[in-house]
């Protein structure tokens, strides 16, 4: 019989000049004057010389319609930094610390040790502050990957300053002249995630969705920040004894990615535009002819009657039933593209050539005047539904936060999987 002892307890130890947090092998030595936060990990030095700072400033950033990428820019004042600390709470595995700051405003922060390999962070402060951040030093030789899927020539993304969903730009020969200047044409990061592994042996998780999540990894300082207007600033340092520890207690925190089918680790087969039922087939049987396996057709925008009516176009796909049938008698699934948006005009976007199609494109979506009557698009201000130009037309955005409104898009999706469809591309 094998017993299971207990996870240690934390233990806090409050003195004049210090405040120091132990669970297990993990320490948190928090010095009050001049502040500085240090963790380590069986006497190791993981993060040193670590600080808090805020900063005002105005955000101009200027999203570019064709791609939806954003050029970011902010005009930020010196950072405040906290000088000085006073411990204001003490309460199980968690010290709360009113800083002071070097503008002279007030700021607050919590510093917990839930598990003997983790600890949090959560910072706020006076006044209505442009960022909030949490910095520490760099270390020589010091390796750093993650950050979600990175379209860049190196995975170390040491040396460089990463603005989450703001970080890839295309530079090729289409690229206008005024944009090459600027960086080229910006493209939102296809999966950015604010999660950083380092090889000094810990991780960070920022716990936010907002934007403008920042990772300044240029310099002697890695400086973690949000900006202020999506509430504290909210870091989870990982100190697992390996990588792989490391990951996966990231992963036990925000959840373990199911495993799919296992013809979704197969061969994938796509267009970027079928213009007609027939460039599906010919996939299909070019495939056959050469003896390449095959285990899915995606059928990339546009393939509806409009965007996006969960339809499919009768103009472009006739007998799409009997187009998805023959591909699964075959072996070979359907993945459709989808977008939450629902247009009113998409002259400007992808059109297949039939004049029919045409036709439909210009008008609204049939699905658009019954969704926005029942509430399921993001609203204005004014409560009218929010419209506005994308990269496939002018429409509306699903508001995926109301209830009604996903479960509506839920019950478009079954419709079209009832044809035989078996996976979804869920862009944008």
């Amino acid at each position: 019989m094998t017993a299971t002892l207990p996870a240690s307890a934390p233990q806090v130890a409050v003195s004049a000049t210090d405040v120091t947090i132990d669970r297990g092998p993990l320490r948190v030595e928090l010095t009050l004057r001049p502040f500085e936060i240090t963790v380590r990990r069986s006497g190791r030095r993981l993060l040193r010389g670590g600080g808090v700072w805020v900063a005002e400033g105005e955000v101009h950033d200027q999203l570019i319609h064709l791609t939806e990428g954003v050029i970011t820019r902010e005009e930020r004042s010196p950072p405040e930094r906290a000088w000085r600390a006073m411990m204001s709470a003490c309460e199980g595995d968690a010290v709360e610390l009113d800083l002071s700051l070097s503008g002279g405003r007030g700021a607050r922060l919590r510093v917990a040790v839930p598990e003997s390999d983790r600890v949090e962070f959560r910072l706020d402060a006076d006044g209505t502050p442009l960022r909030l951040a949490l910095e520490w030093d760099q270390r020589a030789e010091e390796r750093l990957v993650g950050l979600g899927a990175r379209h860049s020539t190196r995975l170390d993304q040491a040396g460089r300053t990463i603005q989450l969903g703001a970080d890839r730009r295309y530079t090729g020969p289409d690229c206008p002249p005024e944009l090459l200047e600027q960086g080229g044409i910006p493209q939102g990061d296809c999966a950015p995630m604010p999660w950083l592994l380092s090889s000094r042996g810990y991780a960070v998780w920022v716990r936010t969705e907002a934007n403008g999540t920042q990772f300044d990894l240029s310099g002697e300082r890695i400086a973690v920040s949000t900006r202020a207007n999506a509430g504290p600033l909210c870091v989870d340092v990982l100190c697992g004894r390996t990588p792989a520890a490391r990951l996966r207690a990231f992963c036990e925190l925000t959840g373990f990615a199911p495993v799919l089918p296992e013809w979704g680790y197969g061969f994938w087969k796509s267009r970027d535009f079928h213009e007609h039922r027939d460039d599906v087939i010919e996939d299909l049987e070019g495939f056959r002819r050469h003896a390449i396996p095959l285990d899915a057709i995606v059928i990339d925008s546009p393939w509806e009657t409009q965007y996006n009516t969960w339809e499919f176009n009768p103009h472009q796909f006739p007998d799409a039933a009997g187009m998805v049938a023959r591909l699964r008698a075959e072996g070979v699934r359907t993945v459709l593209w989808i977008t939450p948006w629902v247009n009113i005009d998409s002259r400007d976007a992808q059109v297949p050539p039939q004049p029919e199609s045409q036709r439909l494109h210009e008008r609204p979506a049939a699905n658009y005047a019954p969704a926005a009557a029942a509430g399921h698009f993001v609203r204005a201000p004014g409560g009218e539904p929010f419209l506005t130009q994308w990269w496939m037309g002018d429409g509306s955005p699903v508001d995926l936060t109301n209830p009604a409104a996903e479960e509506w898009w839920r019950a478009s999706a079954r419709r079209i999987l009832a044809l035989g469809v078996e996976g979804i591309k869920a862009d944008d």
